[in-house]
């Protein structure tokens, strides 16, 4: 049985998105990497909006939370791109600033026979992505309920030290802050472990995968990494990819399993997870409801052949039901 739409209410206020937003070209499938002055050929290529902020927007659209993204992009063809995109799609985007000579952020992606993948980005307009732009758009963020910071890693002027007095201002008026810094670049140094276990202390939501928060913590596993962390943030809510997710507060933990599909492609399944929980979170279901249902919403992603399309909540839930055992 698949539940009626109306068994999903419409959120009272729209999801902010505060970080990187790029585009993605994708090259599939690789089955090796060329050497020097080699050409090697691929199935396909395909240009797309992306970055954490790009694929957290495509699902809060499908989920309908309206949402608002707030990032910097270059005066080029990339970013005419995404401009172009965020209008059809009907997206908020007055909180994306164009700035003259620079680039857009780009990153190039591998994809594998497996679905995983390798990827090579560049910095561009994200080099001047600071709290500064999130603040001069503060009028929409303060609409939101919750504030997705996302891709701080990547994001040199939006590092954790930099976004924890803004982080604090948002929790004091009453938004819920969510938090997925992305993969460090930089090699999870002393500094990066530093600034950001000082911001997890203002953080509600923590949504790093497995190899992230092992890398973080430098522990031996994510069961002892997760220990590391707990009391921080509100929650920790771990990806484990196929394995499924887990939710950590304090002493409290609830894993789920994943789902058994072939995951033709795995990009953005983590950025799909997290605003996938975050809605349901927004509903008020219990934990394990919640990752079920993110877990659910990115294997349905994951496992599409050719052009994406973001599920709506009654397909995730018709999904759940089909895959009840």
């Amino acid at each position: 049985m698949v539940l009626p739409s109306s068994v999903f209410p419409l959120p009272s206020a729209p999801l902010a998105i505060v970080g990187n937003l790029n585009v993605d070209q994708w090259l599939r499938t690789v089955e090796r990497f060329p050497d020097w002055d080699e050409e090697v050929l691929v199935d396909s290529a395909r240009l797309e909006l992306a970055g954490t902020a790009g694929y957290a927007l495509l699902v809060g659209r499908a989920l309908g939370l309206e949402p608002v993204v707030v990032s910097t992009l270059g005066d080029d063809v990339f970013g005419r791109f995404v401009l172009a995109e965020l209008a059809a799609l009907g997206v908020d985007a007055a909180g994306v600033e164009v700035l003259l000579g620079e680039e857009t952020s780009l990153g190039m992606v591998f994809v594998g026979a497996d679905g995983r993948r390798a990827i090579l980005s560049t910095l561009g307009a994200h080099a001047r992505m600071g709290v500064e732009v999130a603040e001069r758009h503060d009028d929409r963020v303060a609409r939101c309920a919750e504030v997705l910071l996302c891709g701080n890693y990547l994001l040199p002027r939006f590092s954790s030290a930099h976004v924890l007095g803004y982080a604090r201002r948002l929790r004091k008026r009453g938004q819920i802050v969510a938090f997925d810094p992305s993969w460090d670049p930089a090699g999870w140094g002393d500094q990066t472990r530093r600034e950001t276990f000082a911001l997890l202390e203002t953080v509600d939501v923590y949504l790093p995968n497995g190899e992230e928060l092992t890398r973080l913590t430098g522990a031996s596993s994510w069961q002892d990494a997760l220990r590391v962390v707990a009391g921080l943030p509100g929650e920790t809510i771990l990806k484990r990819g196929a394995a499924g997710a887990v939710y950590g507060r304090a002493d409290e933990r609830v894993e789920v399993p994943g789902f058994a599909v072939e995951a033709v492609n795995t990009i953005g399944a983590g950025d799909t997870f997290d605003v996938a929980y975050l809605y349901a979170r927004r509903l008020g279901w219990p934990p394990e409801r919640r990752l079920r249902f993110a877990c659910a919403l990115a294997a349905i992603v994951v496992s599409q052949r050719g052009a994406r399309a973001y599920p709506n909540p009654t397909a995730v839930e018709a999904f759940l039901v089909a895959h009840a055992g």
